[in-house]
């Protein structure tokens, strides 16, 4: 068939045709979790129904990559109150410190203990067990946010971008649309 498979199922055109893929993907050696919702700041959202509106937040593998090896995290406290689009905590990787936003307006219920005891988490398993807060949302905190085939699309778009500002500098990625680095913090400066 087109994709070269026997297992239909795995096809691209199939998936793509039927609605798109649960699950994890890969986007041109990144990964995406694509029933999460998404904040164009690369943080993830997943709600879950505890009797309220509720959500996990996180970094996506572009972040957690363009971050490097995370070594602190300063998170909000439960209770507090943030605000979609406000810097609201910090990821330290070595000397850097990376301000990242609410990606919804919404009050802290949890914070991730994984994360405080060992923050490398956030680069191991970003869309699983580096979960960095959970919050009620506010409103309709997702209604705004990219989902599915369109978090896809803006991944696709992010990581073509990523490669076209890069790829001449770093070589980082093959101009096949081969494997990103793992960790491409270390291949840039400061301003970058």
């Amino acid at each position: 068939g087109l994709c070269n498979s026997c297992d239909f199922e795995e096809c691209a055109l199939y998936s793509e045709v039927r609605g798109g893929v649960k699950g994890m993907q890969n986007v041109r050696g990144f990964r995406l979790q694509s029933e999460y919702y998404y904040h164009p700041k690369h943080l993830w959202v997943a709600p879950y129904d505890g009797g309220e509106v509720a959500a996990r937040v996180g970094i996506d593998d572009f972040s957690a990559r363009l971050i490097g090896r995370v070594d602190r995290a300063s998170v909000p406290a439960v209770g507090v109150a943030v605000k979609e689009n406000h810097v609201c905590f910090l990821l330290h990787s070595g000397h850097r410190t990376v301000h990242l936003v609410a990606p919804a307006d919404g009050v802290v219920k949890a914070v991730n203990p994984k994360v405080s005891a060992d923050p490398s988490i956030l680069n191991d398993d970003p869309y699983g067990d580096g979960w960095i807060f959970s919050m009620q949302l506010k409103g309709d905190a997702v209604k705004g946010l990219y989902h599915e085939n369109v978090a896809r699309k803006w991944y696709e778009s992010e990581v073509e971008r990523l490669q076209r500002v890069f790829s001449s500098d770093l070589g980082m990625l093959a101009t096949d649309g081969g494997e990103a680095l793992t960790d491409i913090s270390s291949r840039l400066n400061d301003a970058q």
